[in-house]
């Protein structure tokens, strides 16, 4: 998944002040977990981890006569059903870099693509180059001779402003040294540029490298971003207004816990799915020094050459790193890199590569039928031949961060906040045997009823919006404008995003009982008996009614003479008997309810009654097991109660530890675990009354025999909501269990 660690921790904030913090409004805006902003805790072995893009082909070189080796400072943007990319062409030998040779040009290019991945040259006939016309220049050094203007140092986009003047659309942010400072350049065409102004909008800072503007849809105004050198150090500098015209002094953008590193560019930008957060992706500035693993990188004689018009283009690396911000001003910046110089053995670990275009767009994946992607670009081979490589990375949609945990788990509780909507969109992706589930807790962290962990099936998907759903529904319009949180329980499991959508419709379940998918649930439904059979009406020697599977008894049996009716006088009764050899050799009585039936159990009331015998030379215990799958499937447990020849009575648990200090997982409530319930007794080889009483909702069921109750006893698995069968059978070899009568009822 070419994941990493942040590094970021969330330290746990467990006082009732930090619970009941102001919460944060966040309307319907998409929230992603690049940062800590939304989280409150991480606990167990749950982390941020930042992703790297996968290095993809190479889609455009820059090896027209007028591009060169040295095109850098691109610019990218989807505009409208084609996506544009502004480039430098430049060429520089490599014992001449920045010399006046002829063919060390400076100009400013557009290339035009419908999909990102086949790029044309658009022959627009503006400039002649070495005689010709027919070419993608769209600017020169003449064009801006008067203000001193640098083609190669530009930025393009596409101004969102919308008091903008149609024929100022296009903007061209451009370094120029008469005087010293940034230049706007405007268009209505996006080819056509022409000069604003011949005075520098801003006059503060380096500029000698890609310097950038544009439009803050949020906070509308214009944000700009340049090159300054902060003690000595390539730093960055930023403002804002809500003109070109009245920007103020710069101050320095800040990185809280992030190392001193020297950045050449800043490639800072509102992301497109969630413009209030910012990402930059600047290129890292690093003089490695002359050393053994420098003479040892990919192209030591081209490194050679360079390092004799100076040291630095010898010897220093670059790399690209990511950081993000919430005001424009403070930026999170992971030290480590976001795309590393190799793997290639050749035009790689080069000064100038691995630097990421200004601007992303989505494409297709790779994968069939997959989810689109988000496409970068990035420089590769600067300075090395006659062409400079444009190399396309992709990534995730959403997938910078994500809040990553193994299958051994982990949650991360959000802190308070306010949102608009009625249904809840996760980004996330899982293992197979992964999961992940959500709470929505209350501003205090008390799970909001009916939005508990426990109502909220485990989730294993791989989706850029999933809708959660809590037992049969997603709305969640009634929390709409209240302070809540989130809580989620990962294993497996990486989630990258979440958002309040309008409300979605539940999910439609079809009628399929035989893989266990149930209809929504009846909460109208008056009581109503499921199963009542004293077996008075079935022939001594043959088994019950056997159903067609869906409601009443199936029987399970390799021979009809483990499980059949007798009689006692006039009484007639069920045996189920299992022999020797396993449990293919044993007989098995279920009741089964129909998918509407069992539905309707949902955080119901489930009541069996039945009369037993178990004969004392029994070797081990009969069972009356309660399921949410088929019969013999054994898996979603809800009650078990559990008969031993010597009276005895227990269920079948693993009990939460009581100390608050032990960790435990609710999960693990699932193993084996013989409870004793030593308040219950009944007399072997004597017929006895049963009861069960079970509650759905809280998991927990009521046992009554021979008249005695003990109440409160927990499921075998706590998450447990639902019933398809019970099951009425012997557990091992060499036991009997005897019938009298069954009844159940459920309470929807």
């Amino acid at each position: 998944m070419n994941a990493m660690a942040s590094g970021l921790v969330v330290a746990p904030m467990c006082t009732a002040m930090a619970l009941a913090a102001d919460p944060i409004h966040i309307g319907s805006r998409r929230e992603l977990f690049v940062d800590n902003f939304m989280i409150h805790e991480l606990k167990g072995d749950v982390r941020l981890d930042m992703h790297r893009p996968i290095r993809r082909e190479i889609v455009f070189r820059a090896d027209a006569p007028w591009e060169g080796n040295g095109s850098a400072y691109q610019s990218v943007f989807q505009d409208g059903d084609r996506v544009r990319m502004y480039y430098r062409g430049g060429h520089h030998e490599a014992s001449e870099a920045y010399s006046t040779d002829k063919r060390s040009w400076e100009t400013l290019c557009v290339a035009e693509s419908s999909d990102g991945l086949n790029w044309t040259r658009p022959d627009l006939d503006i400039i002649e180059f070495e005689g010709a016309q027919h070419n993608n220049l769209i600017l020169d050094a003449a064009m801006v001779r008067e203000v001193g203007g640098s083609p190669a140092h530009t930025s393009v986009f596409k101004d969102a402003n919308p008091a903008c003047p149609p024929d100022e659309r296009y903007k061209i942010v451009m370094g120029g040294y008469r005087p010293k400072g940034l230049y706007l350049l405007v268009s209505g065409d996006g080819i056509h540029f022409r000069l604003r102004s011949k005075t520098p909008f801003m006059t503060t800072g380096a500029f000698d490298s890609q310097n950038l503007a544009f439009w803050d849809s949020v906070r509308g105004e214009y944000r700009l971003y340049h090159r300054g050198f902060n003690a000595g150090v390539r730093d960055i500098l930023t403002c804002a207004a809500p003109d070109f015209d009245s920007f103020p002094e710069p101050a320095w953008i800040t990185y809280p816990g992030s190392p001193t590193m020297a950045l050449y560019t800043n490639q800072v930008q509102p992301y497109h799915r969630a413009p209030h957060i910012f990402m930059g992706f600047p290129m890292r500035y690093n003089e490695r020094g002359w050393s053994g693993p420098m003479l040892d990188l990919p192209g030591r004689e081209r490194r050679l050459e360079r390092a004799k018009h100076h040291p630095r283009y010898g010897m220093t690396v670059t790399d690209a790193v990511f950081m993000t911000s919430r005001d424009g001003a403070t930026f999170h910046r992971r030290p480590e890199a976001f795309i590393r110089p190799g793997p290639r053995q050749r035009e790689s670990w080069v000064y100038g590569d691995n630097f990421i275009f200004w601007g992303m767009f989505e494409t297709p994946s790779l994968v069939e039928d997959a989810h689109p992607e988000i496409s970068f670009l990035a420089v590769e081979g600067y300075w090395e031949d006659e062409d400079t490589a444009v190399r396309r990375y992709t990534l995730r949609i959403d997938g910078f961060v994500s809040a990553n945990a193994p299958y051994a788990g982990g949650e991360l509780i959000t802190k308070s906040f306010v949102f608009d909507g009625g249904s809840l969109a996760i980004n996330a992706e899982t293992g197979g045997f992964g999961s992940f589930q959500v709470e929505i807790q209350d501003a205090d962290g008390v799970p909001v009823p009916g939005y508990g962990l426990a109502d909220c099936e485990p989730i294993f998907c791989d989706s850029l919006r999933y809708i959660v759903h809590w037992n049969d529904t997603c709305d969640v319009s009634r929390l709409a404008g209240k302070p809540i949180r989130l809580r989620f329980l990962l294993k497996d499991a990486d989630v990258y995003s979440f958002q309040f959508v309008p409300t979605e419709p539940a999910r439609e379940i079809p009628d399929s009982p035989s893989v266990g998918i149930m209809p929504s649930k009846n909460a109208d439904r008056e009581p109503f008996v499921v199963l009542e059979d004293d077996f008075q009406a079935v022939s001594s020697g043959a088994e019950p009614f056997v159903g067609d599977g869906d409601r009443g008894w199936k029987v399970v049996t390799p021979q009809p003479e483990l499980v059949q009716v007798l009689t006692e006088g006039e009484n007639h009764f069920l045996e189920l008997k299992r022999g020797e050899g396993g449990h293919r050799n044993g007989g098995r009585a279920w009741v089964t309810m129909l998918p509407h039936d069992s539905a309707d159990t949902t955080n119901g009331i489930v009541e069996v009654k039945a009369r037993l015998r178990v004969p004392e030379t029994n070797a081990f215990c009969v069972d009356i097991d309660a399921y949410d799958c088929p019969p013999e499937q054994y898996t979603k447990r809800a009650f078990h109660a559990r008969f031993w020849p010597d009276g005895k009575v227990s269920h079948y648990a693993r009990p939460k530890p009581e100390s608050k200090g032990e960790k435990y997982d609710p999960e693990e409530w699932t193993k084996p675990g013989r409870i004793d319930v030593p308040a219950l007794s009944f007399m072997p080889g004597e017929w006895f009354d049963v009861a069960i009483r079970a509650d759905l909702k809280t998991a927990t069921f009521d046992l009554t025999v021979a008249g005695k109750t003990v109440q409160g006893l927990q499921f075998a698995q706590q998450n447990t909501h639902r019933i398809q069968t019970i099951g009425f059978y012997p557990n091992t070899d060499n036991c009997t269990m005897h019938l009298d009568s069954v009844r159940v009822v459920v309470t929807p």
